[in-house]
């Protein structure tokens, strides 16, 4: 169970997500989780998405190119969105801070000690 306080989203995100957190559990817990719950605060409304080999995959696919990028040691630029105000990782994605300015710019102007 997931609760959201908004509505639905026009795309997959909540669905990707409760799909991923089932995945963690059948592997920590030996079981099979074949659907979740998602409850959405502003219409008062629970749906139950069926984890689908399509969703399934689907998460794998992300995982997989979360790891490609670990692996390079590439962190892809953010773009800004009104969805940031309202995200839980906003203090340490910080989206703000590198407008036009890449990661080694800014931590050498981070660095620079005035006379």
């Amino acid at each position: 169970m997931e609760y959201k306080r908004g509505a639905p989203k026009p795309h997959q995100a909540d669905e990707l997500q409760l799909c991923a957190k089932a995945m963690c559990l059948e592997e920590m817990l030996c079981c099979a989780i074949p659907e979740g719950a998602l409850f959405y605060g502003a219409t008062r409304r629970r749906t139950a998405p069926p984890f689908s080999a399509q969703l399934r995959s689907q998460v794998r696919e992300m995982l997989e190119e979360m790891h490609q990028l670990y692996r390079k040691a590439y962190t892809p630029k953010v773009r800004r969105s009104k969805s940031c105000n309202a995200c839980s990782l906003q203090e340490l994605c910080l989206p703000g801070l590198m407008k036009g300015n890449d990661v080694d710019a800014y931590l050498r102007q981070a660095m620079e000690v005035e006379p």
